[in-house]
């Protein structure tokens, strides 16, 4: 009894401390993000109707980090991306650039993004089909109805626009329809291109698009407020994304399959082109 004792006076504080922990772990208030539901387009749904599942898709697939809805203000709204408020008025009212008739237009808008750039706005759109919003070919219907919308009427059903290029019917893409670089490529620069970095992340000190910029200071400074070493912070966001997202920036855009699709050689590559110093271990 009197080694089963000492035994117990030896581990009880442990164990008291161990259950203040958890007991404190549960009571901090816990973030928890649920990633977009799925919305159900059917053919049979009105242009009005579509607009409506247009407007959710929109708010929640990112668009509205870059694009403003500001009355009066035409096409120059204080986002990364044109104004959408009386985007169909405008274009009727003979706006310059891109397709004449609006449906195109905005078709070309969501499908090739940088076939036509609005003065004053870069190149920084992917194709809305590609990460990060991934809309399949009804969702892009549904949301030219809302841009329709937007000062004009929704009249577009589905059917009425072509599907994606490689896109079959009912919405599902082929495999390979991810950016992706081939094992070979070894130059930074080009899989930085490959994989559409470029289109959220800027490499230039203090200039935000979509998501962090990634010049070396910004990731050292980042990882240091972490407390991990730049190379470690930088494979991380890489390959798992999802295990910190810096304050300010909308969640879960950052795609989760890089991890996957990069050569150890090629993800090697961009560390050394990201953190020319190194960045530690």
């Amino acid at each position: 009894m009197t080694r089963a004792r000492q035994y117990a006076v030896a581990t009880l504080p442990a164990l008291i401390i161990l259950g203040f922990f958890v007991w404190f772990a549960n009571w901090i208030p816990q973030t928890e993000w649920d990633p977009p539901e799925k919305q159900d387009i059917g053919a049979s749904m009105t242009p009005a109707q579509l607009a409506d599942v247009g407007q959710t898709i929109a708010l929640q697939r990112g668009c509205m980090a870059c694009h403003t809805i500001e009355p009066g203000a035409g096409a120059q709204g204080g986002g990364r991306g044109p104004n959408w408020a009386g985007l169909a008025t405008r274009r009727a009212q003979g706006a310059t650039g891109g397709p004449d008739n609006l449906v195109d237009y905005l078709a070309q808008a969501l499908y090739e993004p940088g076939a036509y750039l609005v003065e004053g706005y870069a190149d920084i759109m992917p194709a809305a089909t590609g990460a990060p919003a991934k809309l399949n070919y009804e969702e892009v219907v549904a949301v030219v109805d809302y841009l329709q919308s937007l000062g004009g009427k929704p009249s577009v059903k589905l059917g009425d626009i072509p599907r994606p290029s490689g896109e079959a019917a009912g919405g599902v893409a082929p495999s390979g329809g991810a950016p992706s670089a081939d094992a070979s490529v070894k130059d930074p620069v080009a899989i930085f291109s490959a994989f559409n970095c470029g289109n959220c992340h800027s490499l230039d000190p203090g200039a935000v698009l979509v998501g962090p910029p990634l010049d070396a200071a910004s990731l050292e400074a980042t990882a240091s407020d972490r407390g991990m070493s730049p190379r470690a912070y930088v494979i991380e966001s890489i390959v798992n994304p999802g295990a910190f997202e810096k304050e300010g920036f909308l969640s879960g855009v950052m795609p989760p399959t890089l991890g996957d699709q990069l050569t150890a050689g090629q993800l090697e590559a961009l560390l050394n082109y990201l953190l020319p110093s190194g960045g530690g271990q």
